[in-house]
């Protein structure tokens, strides 16, 4: 059994333990471990069918598991006979559909699981009051939910979520029905509110932009199993694997072989960039350092490269870290030009930043590209097991390997 990925924190408030889950034959979570503390916002993040939606489910107490355990503030939820219905547990839940009422009233819809709790009806009104206040729609309290524009309605059911002060509040893509502008306000409101409130959350969604800006840790979930868990800094300038690497963001990855170690750099042939091309790799930490000899994968995204040289021809010798790359296409967006390049057996994704003076390249032009060693990461060129990367650790089970040329893949 894998151990949970551990929350920093020492108040825990979801616990998951060597989850399980299926749909008939086929494993949708697998051996899945993980700690939540309290008033901690994680999410899910993987592609369709990746198992984060299962995961869910189970800790909701929707979906039964095959084995595992679950427990919440200490109170188990799941185990070896124990199973407590979904109405018992202390778990609220925002559903991607809204799911509103629609014969209630924006208030009414508020106030609904309070009454369900015997709460009394004036202290359910006015703490109802309370929560479309918190969530911006007070003046909206008499009208009929399904009136309301599908943001506002999200809110209402973010209120109803909230008033009960549950210990967990679950939410399965909640923004994917909003058009972009309203998704990039509403994940903002979000986590404003989760910040005011303290609530502990446990989001589910396939957009990295969600995950990366509302998240204190975010889960990185492909074919049922956890390949990385860390803070969003860490997952994008320290990914554990190929996967994470083009997932989470855009990615070059290119497979290597360490040749030398020093002090603050080590150095890594990569002969399918070109020959003889050496590059040095900064070492975050004294530790941060694989063998001579060793297969790795170095990382770079298109924002750490920079065009170093555009005038042809280029001399015989390049500098430290820089390597010929053939302009191949490259797309103007105003603040800067996204190029693809050829270099050696790969195909780069480039972003190159523009000002007044700049002028479109010409296809086919021969350039020179740099990466600084602080630009650059890597991980083992097959993960064979968890690697801590800062705050973030890793449970990477499949063969990632770069022995074959990798060619950039948007997240």
């Amino acid at each position: 059994m894998n151990e949970p990925h551990r929350n920093p924190a020492p108040d825990q408030g979801l616990v998951v333990r060597g989850l399980f889950a299926d749909y008939g034959r086929a494993t949708a979570v697998s051996d899945l471990g993980l700690e939540i503390g309290r008033s901690e916002f994680v999410t899910l993040l993987g592609p369709s069918g990746c198992g984060k939606t299962t995961t869910l489910r189970c800790v909701a107490g929707l979906h039964t598991p095959r084995s595992g355990e679950i427990t919440l503030g200490g109170q188990p939820l799941y185990s070896r006979g124990v199973n407590v219905p979904p109405h018992k547990r202390d778990i609220n839940m925002v559903f991607q559909s809204y799911a509103v009422w629609p014969h209630m009233t924006t208030l009414q819809n508020v106030m609904y699981g309070l009454r369900a709790q015997k709460m009394p009806k004036a202290r359910a009104r006015a703490k109802a009051q309370q929560m479309l206040e918190l969530v911006g729609l007070a003046e909206f309290t008499g009208r009929n939910a399904t009136d309301l524009s599908g943001g506002q309605q999200q809110r209402v059911a973010l209120a109803r979520a909230l008033a009960t002060e549950p210990g967990l509040v679950l939410m399965d893509e909640p923004l994917s029905n909003l058009d972009a502008q309203l998704r990039a306000r509403m994940r903002d409101e979000i986590r404003q509110i989760q910040r005011r409130t303290g609530i502990t959350v446990l989001y589910v969604t396939h957009d990295q932009s969600e995950a990366l800006s509302m998240s204190d840790r975010v889960v990185v979930m492909n074919h049922g199993v956890i390949q990385q868990v860390g803070d969003p800094w860490a997952l994008y300038h320290r990914p554990a694997n190929g996967f994470v690497a083009t997932f989470v963001g855009e990615a070059n990855v290119v497979p290597g072989v360490v040749a030398g170690i020093g002090a603050r750099t080590f150095s890594v042939r990569v002969p399918t960039l070109g020959p003889d091309t050496v590059l040095d790799v900064a070492r975050a930490t004294a530790d941060d350092c694989p063998a001579v000899g060793e297969a790795i994968s170095v990382v770079f995204r298109p924002e750490w490269a920079r065009v170093s040289r555009e005038t042809e021809p280029l001399p015989t010798t390049l500098d430290g870290n820089e390597f010929r790359a053939r302009l191949v296409a490259s797309e103007f967006l105003g603040d800067h030009f996204e190029r693809t390049y050829e270099a050696g057996e790969h195909r780069l994704r480039v972003q190159a930043v523009t000002g007044p003076t700049s002028r479109p390249p010409q296809i086919g032009a021969e350039q020179a590209l740099t990466v600084t060693p602080e630009n650059l990461t890597w991980f083992p060129a097959v993960a064979a097991g968890p690697r801590e990367t800062g705050d973030g650790e890793v449970s990477a089970d499949e063969d990632f390997s770069s022995a074959a040329p990798t060619e950039v893949i948007s997240g």
